[in-house]
């Protein structure tokens, strides 16, 4: 199977790719190939400025859950998503560069939900709705070559009205209805994304895993990693994972060396799982707690004191877990497994997918430049 190999900014992200019988990983539409769901991005991509922000509409019901493990996060309502909470959920989540002074623009994005209507209704305040939008981010900044500029307001206000815009279309069971939005490569959270000591590009990335009983698992990644992708004698760390989906792809070699951590310690790697599984807030933390393995699979190291690594999870609640406490269990740790997976795999579709940065912009190579043969047979592979 194919789809499109999505290395540029602004490269559409719908050419229709299915795994093998159905089941299995799958790049298509990314994280979108979970019915309902709205994306939106906006930020730069130029010489001057690397940064953005990616916005994910869930739809109204989804459940809501996140799990932070690095040692340097820089998140925003995190908290009053947590299991025994008032479990309202979320009206959107926000992946944003700019470390903490990028949290800025999760104010745009609240007030362009509000416009919308979207939000938790103000007890007594007959049409006040409060939007609820937790967020996490990832350092990128002087990452271009002009001045300190982290994602702003009105970026935010426009990320999320492409979001609604998308999610608002978006019909289950007709992947077709979905507007044309790109997932991955250079763009929103992922612009200014690099990892392996800022050795490598990365960007955004996302991928989807089918499940046996019609169950879909999804990640977006902004992998902005302190660690690598690549082991010191050549391959990557990701080899066990990529044969194990039948995976036949030429050897990764000549990545950078990395640079002591002392000079990098500018990182993070924030994510989204989402599923359309119906899962309660503590299913869904679990969900989002289990793909962390998805991270130290495909980068080492992770979860370091240099790192923020947060990831968010998603259930939109289209299919029912099985009435059988056994069965629902064993139905539970299948689509956390596949979280895990499905970050894997998105890691490495950030760093496959990332633009060369341009003339007049000296920055890191990318995969695509350093394993070519590698990257074409990854983006034809699912």
């Amino acid at each position: 199977m194919s789809s499109a190999h999505d290395a540029h900014p602004g490269t559409d992200a719908d050419a229709e790719s299915m795994p093998v019988d159905g089941i299995g990983p799958v790049r298509g539409r990314g994280i979108l190939e979970v019915p309902g769901l709205g994306l939106g991005h906006a930020g730069e991509f130029t010489p001057g400025r690397l940064t953005g922000l990616s916005v994910v509409a869930p739809p109204s019901g989804s459940t809501i859950g996140v799990d932070v493990r690095g040692g340097g996060p820089a998140t925003h309502e995190t908290d009053v998503i947590a299991p025994g909470t008032h479990s309202y959920g979320a009206d959107g989540i926000v992946l944003t560069g700019g470390s903490a002074l990028g949290l800025a623009a999760v104010s745009g994005v609240v007030d362009a939900l509000a416009e919308a209507g979207r939000g938790f209704p103000a007890p007594g305040l007959p049409g006040t709705v409060i939007p609820l939008v937790p967020a996490a981010a990832i350092f990128d900044l002087g990452r271009g070559a002009g001045p300190v500029a982290p994602p702003r307001p009105d970026e935010g206000a426009q990320a999320a009205r492409d979001a609604l815009s998308t999610g608002a279309e978006s019909t289950a069971g007709k992947p077709s209805a979905v507007p044309r939005r790109e997932v991955r490569g250079s763009l929103g959270a992922g612009a200014g994304a690099r990892s392996g000591f800022q050795t490598l590009r990365s960007g955004l990335g996302s991928v989807a895993v089918r499940l046996p009983g019609g169950v879909t698992v999804a990640a977006l990644v902004a992998a902005n990693s302190l660690g690598s992708i690549g082991t010191s004698t050549g391959g990557l760390w990701l080899d066990p994972l990529l044969r194990s989906y039948g995976f036949d792809l030429p050897r990764v070699r000549g990545l950078p060396v990395a640079a002591p951590p002392d000079a990098a310690a500018k990182n993070t790697t924030i994510a989204i799982v989402a599923t359309d599984a119906a899962l309660d807030p503590a299913q869904v933390t679990r969900m989002a707690s289990g793909a962390h393995a998805g991270i130290a699979r495909a980068v080492q190291p992770s979860h370091t004191l240099y790192d923020g690594d947060t990831v968010f999870g998603i259930a939109t609640g289209e299919h029912a877990l099985p009435t059988d406490y056994e069965a629902a269990t064993r139905e539970l740790v299948t689509i956390t497994a596949a979280a895990a997976d499905a970050l894997s795999l998105a890691i490495l579709d950030a760093h496959v997918s990332a633009a060369p940065a341009g003339p007049g912009c000296q920055q890191p190579q990318t995969l695509s430049e350093i394993a070519p043969d590698f990257a074409s047979a990854f983006t034809a592979a699912f």
